[in-house]
């Protein structure tokens, strides 16, 4: 009976779900999920009547057609609705709750006692089969066909999959997965891939990819700074800034001890835009509006808000680590000027499909709803259009 009530999960809606569900500790071995039981769970799956979509790696090989390397779990997509009929199922074959420390009711690992892992992506649809809710799947990303074991199962689709590996750091195996479904299925291999694949025909051997250090974030630190900030986000080509303006900067910078301790609260207090210049080798080459968003009426007025008002870039458009990084810089800055929440409205290619692998990020000069969701941003109301909002140490 102790084990069913020890490392119960924080979230209180995953721990009213898994109630009942055993709880099994972290063994410290390295998971192995092979292709019998993957076989064997989407089986039961199927017989049972419960729609199911295979993501990550075992996406990748059903997707190839053949398993190409070792997997340490099995990632589902399951309609949030279907979810306690398929964890009645996988009880019986003696998986448990698997405690991880960054669980929530729609994202969670059940493990058995054979050191078999399945990662459980639930996502919530509308009545009008829009997902508008959960681990929110952009577009038409779960319709795609492949092969496990000789049998067709449902997967995300290869530009789709293709898309899940942009943003972050990434290693040999996420490049090997990457080229291996651009290459069968004739996609581009995106910009920071290509870069990755320039290292290894160098020779460098590059382990883990990381942003390279060419590229910068910062608040606008300097006339020039704020110069190209106002040009990127108009659209203009000024040679220069008035006195008068120039003067109102250089006074608010002068009360700074040094440039970087400038925030985006000193720009707002002295009636300036707000913003980050992203850069490369020191060229301003994108650029990122906040505007603060005073209390509404009746609301908590300890609640110091700021909404991403705009971003844009000039050069380097097609690289969605670009994107991201600036968008996760705003979130800091806005934390460091006072505030504990950040909206955004991003264009929804949640609801609202889109082609996968867009050549600019920035489309609609605010980004996609799905890249905000990496960032860490949640949807403020189940609707599709909903403005999303990330929140200073947050739960889900």
């Amino acid at each position: 009976m102790s084990e069913l009530n020890t490392l119960r999960p924080s979230d209180p809606e995953l721990a009213e779900l898994l109630a009942d569900f055993p709880t099994r500790s972290p063994s410290g071995e390295i998971p192995v999920m092979d292709e019998e039981e993957v076989s064997r769970v989407l089986s039961l799956a199927e017989i049972a009547g419960i729609p199911v979509v295979v993501d990550g790696g075992w996406a990748v090989d059903a997707l190839l057609g053949w398993q190409t390397r070792e997997h340490s779990d099995l990632d589902l997509a399951i309609n949030q609705q279907y979810l306690p009929r398929l964890l009645n199922i996988l009880r019986r074959l003696d998986y448990r709750y698997l405690p991880r420390g960054d669980e929530w009711l729609h994202n969670f690992v059940l493990e058995n006692g054979a050191g078999h892992q399945i990662d459980l992506h639930s996502f919530v649809r509308n009545s009008k089969g829009q997902i508008v809710g959960g681990v929110e799947y952009p577009g038409d990303s779960l319709t795609g066909q492949g092969r496990i074991a000789g049998k067709d199962v449902a997967c995300i689709q290869p530009e789709w999959l293709v898309d899940f590996h942009l943003g972050y750091a990434f290693d040999r195996q996420d490049y090997q997965d990457v080229t291996y479904i651009c290459n069968l299925f004739k996609l581009a291999l995106p910009a920071e891939y290509r870069d990755y694949a320039v290292d290894l025909y160098e020779g460098k051997q590059p382990g883990t990819w990381h942003l390279p250090e060419r590229f910068s974030v910062r608040v606008t630190q300097s006339p020039a700074d704020y110069l190209a900030f106002t040009n990127i986000m108009d659209k203009n080509r000024r040679d220069g800034l008035s006195s008068e303006l120039q003067a109102t900067i250089l006074e608010l910078l002068e009360r700074c001890i040094e440039p970087q301790d400038v925030s985006l609260a000193d720009f707002r207090g002295a009636g300036l835009r707000s913003g980050l210049i992203l850069l490369e080798d020191e060229r301003v080459i994108g650029a990122c509006e906040l505007i603060f968003l005073p209390a509404e009426n009746g609301k908590n007025a300890d609640d110091e808000k700021w909404s991403i008002r705009q971003v844009s870039f000039s050069r380097r458009a097609d690289y969605s680590s670009l994107f991201l990084v600036l968008v996760g810089s705003a979130t800091k800055e806005a934390q460091r000027a006072g505030a504990n929440k950040v909206e955004v409205m991003p264009l929804d290619d949640i609801t609202q499909p889109r082609p996968a692998l867009p050549d600019r990020y920035d489309m609609g000069e605010i980004g996609f709803a799905s890249f905000y969701a990496k960032a860490g941003f949640r949807r403020l109301e189940p609707l599709p259009g909903s403005r999303w909002i990330w929140e200073e140490k947050s739960g889900r």
